[in-house]
């Protein structure tokens, strides 16, 4: 794989019949720093390329010039290693491919995703990043799913001057949503079998929005027993006699989790070591589900037949970035449940009274142990 934007920019400036220092000019840079673009020394800064685009003429995509064939196959290399990596692993990787492809949106997008989802935007440094890659996504890219998660991004984190702004290019209503008006569309057309399975995905759209609202443990531990008790007992519904679905485990157990961090909180150690042990039980259950099987979600009368796999969300579903929210748990593999029992916070704190209970460090060992297994049979 071969970056060629050197040779577009010696090739089109000359087919401008321009100099270096014309070209360095209309740009604001050095003559000096355009030769060593043009001899392979180094690239352009990404926030350059609009300009140099502009000035020889041509679109970014052109500029940039890529072995289109390389490119694709480095892509799919890098979203391989980002599912397997824990969060600050994924952001690194995610800044590398940025900057190595600022033309290939859809990397800008898992960037941003990174920094708004795992909280990093919170660092002044990430967040000027994030802006950067959200306002060019606004500018250049024709992707709609990609602008409306770089629009939710920057009001999630803009400060208070600037996020007016952002907040006005959401949907006012949830009803406006793509999902919910092509339900709609279906019925006014009479396409009531379409309008249906449009339904279906809509109904577990919400759900899963519905079962990713947070609440932090150390903010107000009883709230966040309250909320995640009930959330536990939501999903208990979809399966029979209280038995969680194999589609639902990774959720059941982050949601448990959450849950006995709440109670830990609270100084209610016992009933949170309770939940924590269930939690476990229902990590290391989905840990040993197929990689690619369809998992079942329960509940047909209300989510049909639609299927979900680790690492995805299939089934009815074309792609899980269109129709569903909430679904990156999917993604969370035995590092991250190792990375979340160790990490200094401890779900935002509710670990803290407990780290030093044999239990609880045995549970890490066992974490640990299944991570190595986890990375082993993966090569890492």
């Amino acid at each position: 794989m071969k970056l060629l934007i050197g040779e577009k920019i010696s090739y089109y400036r000359k087919q401008k019949n321009m100099t270096q220092e014309q070209l360095a000019n209309q740009i604001g840079i050095s003559a000096q720093a355009v030769s060593g673009w043009e001899r392979e020394v180094g690239y352009p800064d990404i926030t350059l390329l609009p300009g140099i685009s502009h000035a020889l003429g041509i679109s970014i995509d052109e500029l940039m010039g890529n072995d289109e064939i390389g490119v694709n196959e480095d892509i799919k290399n890098f979203y391989e290693r980002f599912w397997r990596f824990d969060s600050t692993r994924k952001l690194n990787l995610a800044l590398e491919y940025y900057h190595k492809y600022p033309e290939k949106y859809e990397i800008a997008d898992t960037l941003i995703r990174v920094l708004s989802d795992w909280g990093f935007a919170n660092a002044p440094k990430h967040f000027s990043l994030m802006r950067e890659a959200c306002t060019r996504i606004i500018e250049y890219c024709t992707d709609s799913n990609i602008r409306f998660n770089a629009v939710a991004a920057m009001s999630r984190w803009a400060e208070d001057d600037e996020a007016e702004r952002w907040l006005n290019m959401n949907p006012k209503m949830h009803s406006n949503i793509r999902g919910e008006v092509l339900e709609e569309r279906l019925l006014n057309k009479g396409k009531h079998e379409e309008m249906k399975q449009q339904r279906l995905k809509n109904n577990l759209s919400l759900m899963l929005h519905a079962v990713s609202k947070t609440v932090e443990p150390t903010g107000n531990p009883k709230e966040a027993v309250e909320h995640y008790g009930y959330l536990r007992k939501l999903i208990q519904t979809f399966g029979e006699k209280g038995d969680i679905p194999d589609g639902w485990l990774c959720k059941y157990a982050y949601i448990t989790m959450k849950n006995a961090a709440g109670l830990f909180g609270a100084g209610r150690i016992e009933e949170g070591f309770e939940l924590f042990e269930e939690a476990m039980r229902a990590y290391k259950k989905h840990f040993e589900l197929p990689d690619g099987v369809p998992l079942s979600l329960g509940a047909p009368g209300f989510f049909g037949d639609i299927a979900v796999k680790k690492y995805t969300v299939s089934g009815l579903c074309d792609s899980y970035t269109i129709d569903f929210e909430g679904s990156s748990y999917y993604m969370q593999n035995a590092p991250f449940l190792y990375h979340m029992l160790t990490e200094d916070s401890g779900l935002q704190g509710g670990f803290e009274n407990v780290r030093n209970d044999s239990r609880f460090k045995k549970a890490v060992e066992e974490a640990k142990s299944l991570a190595d297994e986890w990375r082993k049979k993966r090569g890492e």
